[in-house]
């Protein structure tokens, strides 16, 4: 097989080179489409000996042992037909080779053959790699996973993250978030300016650490103490189906030039600092807590919230990024929980970090 990668590792550098030539790219064409041809039919005439095997073996006529000594004996030997019938063809690479080799040469002893050749240096790219135009770079989606310090807050002192009066615990009342944003260039493609928007999962929990619990009537829901037992955890999950936009603007642009076009360049790292707004809808809420006592040392409690909190959320977003990683601040303008809920603070804040990946 070494003989075949060799021949595909040429005809990549190759198809580069030729697209200059015309007549050299179809010479390869033909060279790798006959070598495709080979390897395509010698591995259906493989395949077909090694199901009889297995359908030998899966009736019993011959062993495990036998099973896997024949596979290897018809691998073998189809090999090397693939190596002999590719070395048949061996003569036409050779004479495509010259054919490279003597153009080169050839346009090296004058001016106009210079240029040429400056412009056909051989580069060879992984097979699976796309070459993107600057300005398709400038439009994407992605997916962006996100997680943050969660808190509660009042009308009074809405940014006041060390709340002390907030009956949550700082630290250990956390939020998540999986969102699938796509992002378009703003004006033209020098502009530092994007629009993005999404659709994503977001799930908070709130945690209220030991004695006490998320409790509930079928009007009010509360924080009440715990008697029964030592809480080992004690939250308020609630999750929503969340729909981002915002604005980004680029702070340290740099520009890429491509056929006489210059572009903002997508490749390098940016500074970037963001303004958005979201909008949540309720999918679903839950208290959930673990206690022990005298008969057991795991007993976790769950219910569904009846009441107490919105069904829907709106709020806006700060962020700050380098590269992929951003820095985020989000705001609740609509509380979390209803008026009837008897909490002391019923906005939520939170503070975290996002990471961009997965590009499309």
């Amino acid at each position: 097989m070494k003989k075949i990668l060799a021949a595909a590792a040429f005809s990549v550098a190759a198809l580069t080179f030729a697209q200059e030539t015309p007549v050299l790219e179809k010479q390869i064409k033909n060279y790798t489409g006959k070598v495709d041809s080979i390897v395509i039919a010698e591995k259906i005439k493989m395949n077909v000996e090694l199901d009889e095997v297995d359908s030998k073996f899966s009736d019993g006529k011959i062993s495990e042992a036998e099973k896997q000594n024949q596979r290897t004996l018809i691998s073998e030997r189809y090999e090397q037909s693939i190596n002999e019938k590719v070395n048949a063809e061996k003569d036409e690479l050779d004479q495509i080779t010259r054919d490279a080799v003597k153009a080169a040469v050839m346009n090296a002893g004058n001016e106009e053959g210079l240029k040429a050749s400056s412009k056909s240096v051989v580069t060879v790219k992984w097979p699976n790699e796309k070459s993107k135009h600057p300005k398709d770079l400038l439009n994407t989606s992605d997916l962006m996973l996100s997680a943050g310090f969660l808190t509660l807050t009042n009308e009074d002192a809405p940014f006041n993250f060390f709340n002390n009066k907030s009956e949550v615990r700082l630290g250990q009342s956390m939020s998540w978030s999986l969102t699938y944003r796509g992002e378009k260039q703003l004006g033209k493609f020098k502009s530092p300016v994007f629009f993005n928007y999404g659709l994503g999962y977001r799930g908070d929990g709130y945690d209220l650490g030991a004695g006490r619990v998320f409790a509930q009537t079928p009007d009010h829901l509360y924080i009440a103490p715990f008697e029964a037992g030592n809480i080992k955890y004690s939250t308020l999950q609630v999750h929503y189906l969340e729909v981002p936009v915002g604005i980004n603007f680029v702070l340290n642009p740099k520009y890429v030039e491509f056929e006489g076009t210059e572009y903002l360049d997508a490749t390098k790292n940016q500074l970037r600092v963001g303004l958005g707004i979201y909008g949540g809808v309720k999918v679903g809420n839950r208290i959930k807590y673990r206690y022990s006592n005298d008969v057991s040392n795991k007993i976790v409690v769950q219910e569904r919230v009846s009441d107490g909190v919105n069904p829907f959320l709106f709020g806006g977003k700060f962020s700050v990024g380098y590269g992929g990683i951003n820095l985020f601040l989000k705001k609740d303008f609509t509380p979390v929980f209803e008026k009837s809920t008897q909490l002391n603070n019923k906005y939520g804040l939170q503070f975290g970090i996002e990471l961009v990946n997965f590009s499309f």
